[in-house]
């Protein structure tokens, strides 16, 4: 893979940013760090998905019970609820 074609590493945590910079300050890459963060994570396990998929079928089975246009677009919803300025009514 071409190096510009790689996404950037977005750090949001200042902790995170401080733990990193202590890792890499003798010459390893913050690539390397990362990786070897993730490759010490635990795997997910499978019933981890068995519940996600559970909770997804649960939800579909909710939206499966709405009736189909008793929830008004959100077109809908703002011609009722502001006014042609963009006001509320």
């Amino acid at each position: 893979m071409q190096r510009r074609a790689q996404q950037p590493i977005t750090i949001r945590s200042n902790r995170a940013a401080d733990l990193l910079a202590v890792h890499t300050r003798f010459g390893r890459s913050q690539v390397a760090v990362i990786e070897e963060a993730l490759e010490r994570l635990p795997a997910p396990r499978d019933e981890d998905e068995a519940r996600r998929q559970q909770f997804l079928d649960d939800i579909r089975a909710l939206q499966a019970r709405i009736p189909p246009g008793s929830v008004p677009s959100m077109a809908e919803f703002d011609a009722m609820e502001y006014d042609e300025f963009g006001d509320p009514r």
